[in-house]
C-alpha cells in the first residue's frame, strides 16, 4: 500500500477549459467537453495533440469550415477555428483563427492536482 500515496484519487483532478481566456475548471469530467481539433471522420487521430478540452459554452464557438451540419458549421461572431496543438520551449502553444481570420498562438494552461 506504499504506492497509494503515490497518487492522488482521480476526485481531485481538476479539468480547465483550454479556449483562451477562458477561467473555467471543474473537478468533473461530465462538466467538460474533450473536443477533437481535427475530427475523427477528417483523418484526426483519437490522441491527446488532437484534442482540446472546452466548457460547455466554448465548445459551441469552435468553427469546423468542412462541417456541413451542426453547432460546429456555423461561424458566429465569435467564433474560432482551431489549427491544433504546437511545441514550444514554454510547452503546447495552441494555434487558431480568430474572428477576423488571424492566427494566433495561446499558451495551454497546466492541469491542477
Amino acid at each position: 500500500m506504499q504506492n497509494a500515496k503515490l497518487f492522488k484519487p482521480v476526485k481531485d483532478l481538476k479539468y480547465i477549459c483550454e479556449f483562451p481566456d477562458c477561467e473555467y475548471s471543474t473537478h468533473h469530467r461530465t462538466q467538460i467537453h474533450h473536443h477533437h481539433i481535427i475530427p475523427v471522420e477528417r483523418g484526426g487521430e483519437n490522441k491527446r495533440r488532437n484534442r482540446i478540452f472546452l466548457c460547455p459554452n466554448h465548445h459551441t464557438k469552435i468553427f469546423i469550415p468542412e462541417a456541413t451540419a451542426g453547432i460546429h458549421a456555423v461561424r458566429g461572431e465569435d467564433s474560432i477555428e482551431l489549427k491544433g496543438w504546437l511545441q514550444s520551449t514554454a510547452g503546447l502553444v495552441l494555434c487558431y483563427i480568430d474572428q477576423d481570420g488571424d492566427e494566433q498562438y495561446y499558451e495551454k494552461k497546466k492541469w491542477v492536482i
